[in-house]
């Protein structure tokens, strides 16, 4: 077994003792680095045919600032929980195949998966259809328009579906996205004047 199949499959205590060794908390990626791993990772999903948006701090520094948010500590794509779920232990395998650790979570509609490589962690999180006009996480809900009216977004000369129409997504999520906010703290940057938290 190699060394990054192991480490996928650790408890999640065993997993905590080790984590620091592949992705370090709260600290700012390599940008460098970070693209070359989020490319690498579109290279496999599209192998695999599996339609993802980047979502969240990502789609927010992309539109706003060109580029990673320079402090952000992770990659966040989005993907339709019935693409995601049935084929999980699927793209996890071939994660690992290209020596990525895969930590997955399988949790049905909810399910998801952090892929470590390099110190950049590219976090997968599956959106279902809750049949209210939302698309679901297990704590959040984002109106399925977004979603539904994806564009591409030119990143470094590869295009990458984003949530639209971007402002609106933005400032549902975010509310005042143009105002950078430093802060590794959800309650200090996520919109809590709409119906974003469940």
């Amino acid at each position: 077994m190699k060394e990054n199949e192991r480490i996928s499959s650790l408890t999640p205590s065993e997993w905590a003792q080790v984590r620091n060794k592949y992705h370090i908390l709260n600290k700012g990626m390599d940008l460098e680095i970070a693209a070359k791993t989020l490319f690498e990772v579109d290279e496999i999903l599209k192998f695999l045919n599996v339609r993802y948006f980047i979502s969240c701090g990502t789609a927010l520094g992309f539109y706003r600032d060109g580029e990673f948010i320079s402090w952000d500590d992770e990659i966040d794509i989005d993907i339709h929980s019935e693409v995601f779920a049935p084929q999980l232990e699927k793209i996890r395998e071939v994660f690992i195949d290209h020596d990525f650790v895969a930590r997955a979570t399988f949790r049905g509609a909810t399910s998801k998966m952090a892929v470590f490589k390099n110190g950049i962690k590219v976090a997968m999180g599956a959106v279902y259809d809750g049949g209210d006009g939302y698309r679901h996480t297990k704590d959040l809900k984002c109106p399925n328009k977004f979603y539904d009216n994806a564009e591409n977004f030119i990143f470094c000369g590869r295009d990458f579906l984003i949530p639209a129409p971007i402002e609106e997504y933005l400032s549902y999520y975010y509310g005042n996205w143009k105002i950078p906010i430093k802060s590794y703290n959800p309650d200090e940057y996520i919109n809590m004047s709409n119906e974003l938290i469940k």
